[in-house]
């Protein structure tokens, strides 16, 4: 492995790492912050680079050991970043439609203050 992806794989696993431990601290509350989709992004970024340096090939590399715990530590991030995504993506569900009944009561709502507004 080379040391420009030794050092993609180690820079995802702690991007990884720390969105991993933020949605596990806050869940999809943890999402509402700039942070968050900050975080995300760079997830995806790490995911993109990685992938970049996957998709050209690369040598073996020297330090093989190394090497090989940080990339299974990397596959084992990609379990768990599924998990937690899918964990995400329920939550933030269940937050869609929180808000959806919040809005059909605000509407509710409003249209009883027009009606009261007219009748009196």
């Amino acid at each position: 492995m080379n040391n420009d992806l030794l050092e993609a794989v180690r820079l995802a696993n702690l991007e990884f790492q720390e969105f991993i431990e933020q949605v596990a601290k806050n869940g999809a509350k943890g999402v509402e912050s700039r942070g968050a989709i900050r975080r995300l992004r760079g997830v995806d970024l790490r995911l993109k680079a990685v992938s970049k340096f996957l998709s050209v090939g690369f040598k073996p590399f020297a330090q093989a050991s190394e090497s090989e715990s940080e990339v299974l530590k990397y596959r084992d991030n990609l379990k768990t970043l599924r998990g937690v995504m899918e964990t995400l993506q329920f939550s933030l569900l269940a937050e869609k439609a929180r808000l959806g009944n919040v809005r059909a009561n605000m509407q509710a709502t409003c249209a009883w203050a027009t009606s009261l507004r007219e009748i009196s």
